[in-house]
């Protein structure tokens, strides 16, 4: 026994030899793989010495146990300098430079300094009992100190006392005073990622609780790519699947909610703005929107209340078609708003059959329709209509001031229209008008100024002014009612904010130019895919960025689809429905738009009650390399007149995407000899491992599609 002493003795003051050595010599040591595993069995170890520890410091009190205090004082010395060892190791990881790291790993070396010390006093005949309980009351407190630090570098701040801390409740600030950055995303990132991102725990070298820190981003580089959600590494990793190792939360930690997943990708698409103000934005903007749903209202001022009973659905559902779009202002609200779109397809008639909804509808947005005035009389009979957009309509101002008798109509757009300021006069006695939007009027600015004098109760929207100055770059141009997916003809209806822009386009894949290039005219129409790029003229102003607008035919639809191969349960959408619902997904591939296959291929078969000639299946897919997401690897069209006698149509390899290739929407095509099919399966294979150029190289690929296209 005495001869088992002297050795753990022994191997006790290499270690501590060690340890001194590697705090001198910290800055410079390397530390090898093999060793690095060794240093990650930190936490599996540490459990042995605290136990020993302070079942040695229990016995020191324990006249009849004082004879095995020592041996036991001697193994929690052992075990608390192999455990330091492994934490010194570990902690040149990286990922944790911080005060509490520096704090911890003192105050652990001190407990092996303190025990070894003890050990080498306890080996002496002549022992004071007071210095060594002391000495056992001081290891036990270090110990404490210790593993409270430890426990809040793995777990966060205050992880020990978190229990019987009161809860910290967030001050509520009304949407007029509350901040973009401030009071909508950083609380998500509070509740979800400072605990693994924070001073004492910089996972992945990221500290995500101040703003330098966050532009900062980590090992792999910065965080997000300001107005490109789908290039931003914050939006990859949240959206990667659960069971991946780089999956944002990790699993087990408490995960993001869809909606705030949409507020961090609209934070970082709106610019990632920081000192941004909510009520600065956009009323239709998406993150006003996000914000109205969270926050109070605004001070002094309180929520919609409708006190008006919900329309039948039914009849809301008769009304809704293709050109006017019916949807309630918030879940479970009985009010109303309507949207109208084509303006081909708009005529009185199509007002008027609103008229069963007139105690519903509270919002009417009518622009760019040919609206006449005479339309007013029926218009007047919403008598619950708060906000009324009439820009660019065909009205001519002489029905205006009926609307002064609408009782609840805070919000009036004319912007684009004739209309003169003798005309606005009888309107503007309105009690309840609070904004008008005129711009692109037949008004001069004094009479906007005087407006804005006698009616101060009123915002007038006045729109840019061409002053003469430095020339501003137009935006670009916008799709009005985009619908990527059609059958038969689909017309584009593209349109610009500023009056007199030019729009000239290309359907060739080529740039467009402001000579060359077609001019677009309204009723422009679509026979086939074609992918438009589009970009927006005006003499004294700088042309405006390049938009692409992708449009996808489907000539066939199925009358019914089968997945033969289940997709991961958390991409599995709308079951097969998905691939044939006419709707395009955007880059947020957990949006229930897409279906998703990594373990094996997407395997499916349409079904036609009718053979129908068919000479060509195009698949829609994603390409988001950051996110693992590939083309398939390879597509086999196959059949045929029944389900037991299908034939191979054709084989597809689409070309794989490049180190820098950015997140898009994909169309793989896999035509073949003008065949009549009444069935046709579909098999697409995920590429089995990630090429070597990334990150992580070697992994199954994900393959995504939303759409399937059969012509």
């Amino acid at each position: 026994m005495q001869q088992l002493r002297r050795v753990a003795i022994n191997l006790l003051f290499a270690a501590d030899i060690f340890i001194l050595f590697f705090l001198v010599f910290e800055q410079r040591i390397v530390i090898p793989a093999w060793l690095q595993v060794l240093g990650r069995m930190h936490p599996l170890l540490l459990h042995f010495p605290i136990v020993l520890l302070l079942l040695a410091a229990f016995l020191e009190f324990t006249p009849r146990m004082k004879d095995i205090a020592g041996d036991v004082l001697l193994a929690g010395a052992l075990t608390a300098a192999l455990t330091v060892i492994m934490g010194l190791f570990l902690s040149r990881e990286g990922g944790y430079e911080s005060e509490a790291l520096s704090w911890h790993k003192w105050t652990g070396t001190g407990i092996v300094a303190l025990s070894s010390l003890l050990c080498w006093y306890k080996q002496r005949r002549m022992q004071k009992q007071l210095l060594s309980k002391a000495g056992a009351v001081l290891t036990a407190v270090c110990l404490l100190l210790a593993g409270h630090l430890g426990a809040g570098i793995t777990h966060g701040d205050n992880f020990l006392l978190a229990p019987v801390t009161p809860v910290r409740t967030p001050v509520a600030v009304p949407l007029n005073k509350a901040m973009v950055y401030e009071h909508l995303v950083k609380p998500v990132l509070e509740e979800k990622c400072f605990g693994c991102h924070n001073a004492s725990k910089a996972k992945g070298g990221l500290v995500m609780t101040t703003r330098e820190k966050l532009l900062a981003g980590g090992k792999t580089g910065p965080l997000w790519v300001s107005g490109a959600p789908e290039l931003s590494l914050l939006l990859q990793r949240i959206h990667l699947p659960a069971a991946e190792k780089k999956h944002m939360p990790p699993d087990g930690k408490p995960q993001l909610t869809a909606e705030e997943m949409q507020l961090l990708y609209y934070w970082v698409k709106a610019g990632a703005p920081f000192d941004k103000a909510v009520i600065s934005l956009a009323a239709t903007d998406s993150l006003r929107l996000l914000a109205a749903e969270r926050l109070q209202p605004a001070a002094g001022a309180s929520a919609p209340v409708y006190d008006f009973a919900a329309a039948d659905e039914k009849t809301i559902r008769q009304l809704n078609n293709n050109y006017r779009v019916i949807y309630p202002v918030a879940m479970s609200s009985p009010a109303l708003v309507v949207n109208f779109y084509n303006r081909d397809k708009y005529t009185a008639k199509a007002l008027e059959e609103l008229l069963p909804l007139k105690k519903q509808i509270v919002e009417l947005h009518l622009q760019k329709m040919p609206v006449k005035d005479e339309d007013m009389r029926t218009i007047l009979q919403f008598e619950q209509l708060r906000r009324l957009n009439l820009d660019f309509s065909s009205i001519q101002g002489n029905t205006l001031s009926e609307l002064a008798a609408l009782p609840h109509l805070q919000s009036l757009a004319i912007s684009g229209t004739p209309v003169s300021y003798t005309q606005l006069q009888p309107l503007l006695k309105s009690k309840s008008l609070r904004e008008l939007y005129l711009w692109n009027t037949h008004l001069t600015g004094k009479e906007l100024d005087s407006l804005a004098k006698q009616h101060r109760q009123i915002a007038f929207i006045k729109g840019f002014t061409d002053d003469g100055g430095e020339p501003l770059k137009l935006t670009q141009p916008l799709a009005d009612n985009y619908t990527p997916i059609f059958s038969g003809v689909t017309t584009i209806q593209l349109k610009h904010p500023v009056r007199g822009a030019e729009i000239r386009y290309t359907t060739d894949g080529s740039m467009p130019d402001s000579i060359h290039s077609n001019v677009f005219r309204p009723g422009m129409q679509l026979d086939s895919s074609a992918v438009i790029r589009a970009k927006a003229y005006k003499a004294g102003w700088y042309g405006s960025d390049v938009a692409e607008f992708s449009f996808y035919k489907t000539t066939y639809k199925p009358d019914s689809i089968v997945l033969l191969t289940a997709p991961a349960p958390k991409y599995s959408g709308n079951g097969g429905q998905t691939l044939v619902d006419m709707e395009k997904g955007d880059m947020d591939y957990g949006n229930g738009k897409w279906l998703g296959y990594q373990n094996g291929a997407m395997e499916l078969l349409l079904t036609f009650r009718e053979p129908q000639p068919v000479k060509n299946v195009t698949l829609s897919m994603l390409r988001n390399t950051g996110g693992w997401v590939f083309p398939p690897a390879m597509v086999e069209v196959w059949g045929g007149s029944s389900p037991a006698q299908l034939r191979l149509l054709n084989r597809c390899r689409p070309p794989m995407p490049g180190k820098s290739e950015p997140p898009g929407s994909i169309r793989i095509d896999c035509p073949f000899q003008t065949t009549n099919l009444g069935y046709i399966k579909i098999v697409a294979k995920p590429l089995p491992k990630l090429p070597g150029w990334h990150a992580a190289k070697g992994q199954k690929a994900w393959l995504f599609a939303d759409e399937i296209l059969v012509n």
